[in-house]
């Protein structure tokens, strides 16, 4: 599943769920009731499938800017990161992803609200797939705030939750008024919260599916323990390079060709990095036995800067092997998708 599509759909699910949500905002006696009102008329847009009206009441384009922003952002704080990527790098991979999330995202929303759905070929895509897998379309509103005075705009904060994936979101929205007192929402934050609560309740679903999976791994390749040791920065005191020498006991009635797995670095606020390897297990004998993989510390990368700010505490590193692949070509894998 490519990341432009992904982020495209996440955000096409959020600017909708922004619109449903701005129509309660009618329950709130601060401003006053009339046509203009997004509160009133912006439901009333999209159950009529008026674009042109609703682009009046809701800075569409506006939030698709900041939704690219915030959820490129988390994503690429998130990302695998085998080696680091320097500032320059990271710049060069959010602006390539941008333009394609923007324009992806905007088409989605626009036919949405036009026709009161979004066209799905036979042959799905990714973020199809993703979009109807993710329970989008069972976001709930939860609670909404008395909207709070900011300078001349107005801020209410509603909290979504999705019954599907079971995890809760909140979004701030900016509303602003003319001359003629009406009001238009103008901005949004809290689009980084949906795709990380994503993030976290498929990982809990995923540990439930794959626990009997591990079990059989562990039988056959079991980390016992590991040591961590920083071997210090480069040469332009740019990243760290950690050394981790891995104790394992292996056990196979059938000769092993190789293990996979994942170095994980937990830092503040549940945030991860990711450093994949790959063990050759060819020739190599039963038993225990130590094996030598590195990690690379990005600065740039939330969970490594951290580590780096604040000090390596082992508590924080974990080793997970994810697959297992026999000579014969057979292998034991961890699911990383739900099934259909």
């Amino acid at each position: 599943m490519t990341t432009k599509k992904i982020l495209a759909a996440v955000a096409v699910l959020l600017i909708l769920t922004v619109a449903v949500g701005v129509a309660a905002y009618q329950n709130w006696q601060e401003l006053k009731k009339h046509s203009g009102n997004p509160a009133v008329s912006a439901r009333q847009a999209v159950e009529a499938h008026d674009l042109d009206t609703f682009k009046k009441l809701v800075d569409l384009n506006k939030l698709i800017e900041l939704a690219a922003a915030e959820i490129l952002t988390e994503q690429i704080n998130s990302t695998l990161a085998p080696t680091a990527y320097s500032m320059d790098e990271l710049q060069s991979r959010y602006d390539k992803l941008k333009p394609d999330f923007i324009k992806s995202a905007r088409a989605a929303a626009e036919e949405y609200i036009s026709a009161g759905k979004v066209t799905f070929p036979k042959e799905l895509t990714d973020a199809q797939k993703f979009f109807k897998k993710s329970g989008a379309a069972s976001c709930e509103i939860k609670s909404i705030t008395k909207p709070q005075k900011d300078g001349n705009a107005r801020v209410v904060t509603v909290m979504f939750y999705n019954p599907y994936m079971k995890f809760s979101f909140e979004l701030e929205l900016e509303l602003e008024s003319d001359a003629e007192n009406n009001w238009r929402i103008t901005g949004a934050k809290g689009f980084e919260s949906y795709y990380s609560g994503y993030r976290r309740s498929l990982r809990r679903k995923l540990d439930s599916l794959n626990a009997p999976i591990g079990r059989q791994m562990d039988d056959i390749f079991k980390v016992k323990s590991f040591s961590v040791q920083n071997a210090g920065g480069d040469e332009y005191g740019f990243s760290q390079t950690l050394n981790i020498a891995i104790k394992a006991d292996v056990k196979s009635d059938k000769p092993l060709a190789k293990v996979l797995g994942n170095i994980i670095l937990t830092g503040k606020d549940d945030r991860e990095s990711f450093a994949p390897f790959t063990i050759d297990m060819i020739e190599r004998k039963q038993g225990a036995q130590i094996f030598n993989l590195t990690k690379t510390l990005n600065p740039f990368v939330r969970a490594d800067a951290d580590a780096m700010k604040h000090g390596l505490k082992k508590k924080n590193i974990h080793v997970e092997v994810t697959e297992i692949v026999f000579e014969d070509g057979t292998s034991l894998k961890l699911l990383d998708s739900l099934p259909e």
